[in-house]
């Protein structure tokens, strides 16, 4: 099936983006296309206008000013995976990209891409959550700052006004230790549920907690009442088990083709206790 048509602009800026998007309200923006091309391939979408950004040169960086990481919106899910920087001082990053569909859809799909579509399903949001992240986003208007936990608003929905481009994502080194785990029911398909956790430690006792749900709502989901319950406190059994109750709290479960609602709010205490297992409680 082929899209209804649309006009396709490749602006060589983002001021230049900006700008276009900015007399054109109901245009979309193009990043790595993995969700959107095959939306409008199947007509269960279609745009007026398609702004392409993947032209636009320097969006695609990856780097380290001091202790913060900052990578710009279309860097590839695959080089996230395999950076060695990211591996060693954001590991719960790197996994998450390892887990992100298939290689083919790694090497085309983009952060930004990953972050704007609002998808609930998607990995790379409750990573952002869990580490704290704020997005750098640019309009005709100049550039603003939004925080990951004002992001995602509802399902497909974002925080993003009319005419505003994710550029880039800004992520402190917490000095902590992360998981992203998920379950699916196939290799590359999308999460039935998943989870982020991100420890930051002083000696046995947790100085930070970053916790973010996949799938588990309209939108990734910040455990906020979990965070704060689990700061301060030393990783046992009988703590990680309280923390998993909060995190329930904040889920909005139904029953479908995946499971009942039991099923997966046993199957987030499975995975909440298995990443902070897998962390260990131990510092980089």
């Amino acid at each position: 099936m082929f899209p209804d048509k649309f006009e396709y602009y490749a602006p060589k800026s983002i001021e230049e983006a900006a700008e276009f998007l900015n007399g054109h309200e109901d245009a979309k923006v193009l990043a790595g296309g993995q969700s959107l091309i095959p939306l409008l391939k199947l007509r269960f979408t279609s745009v007026p206008q398609l702004v392409d950004i993947g032209r636009i040169k320097g969006m695609d960086g990856i780097l380290f000013q001091g202790k913060t990481l900052e990578i710009a919106a279309m860097a590839r899910t695959a080089d996230i995976g395999e950076n060695q920087e990211i591996r060693k001082n954001f590991p719960i990053l790197s996994e998450a990209a390892g887990l992100i569909a298939d290689p083919l859809v790694r090497n085309m799909g983009t952060i930004g891409g990953d972050i704007c579509h609002g998808d609930p399903a998607n990995d790379f949001p409750a990573v952002m959550l869990a580490l704290g992240a704020e997005f750098e986003v640019t309009s005709a208007r100049g550039k603003r700052i939004i925080q990951a936990e004002d992001f995602f608003t509802d399902i497909f929905t974002t925080a993003l006004n009319t005419g505003e481009i994710l550029t880039k994502i800004k992520i402190e080194d917490n000095k902590s230790s992360g998981r992203y785990l998920k379950y699916t029911k196939y290799a590359g398909d999308f999460s039935i549920l998943g989870i982020a956790v991100d420890l930051s430690m002083d000696g046995t006792k947790i100085r930070r907690a970053g916790i973010g749900l996949t799938n588990c709502g309209a939108t990734a989901l910040k455990a906020r009442k979990a965070e704060e319950f689990l700061e301060g406190k030393e990783i046992n059994d009988e703590n990680t088990a309280k923390a998993a109750d909060l995190l329930l709290k904040i889920t909005d479960f139904v029953d479908d083709d995946n499971g009942s609602t039991k099923f997966k709010e046993k199957l987030l205490k499975y995975l909440f206790k298995k990443a902070v297992k897998g962390i260990g409680g131990v510092p980089k």
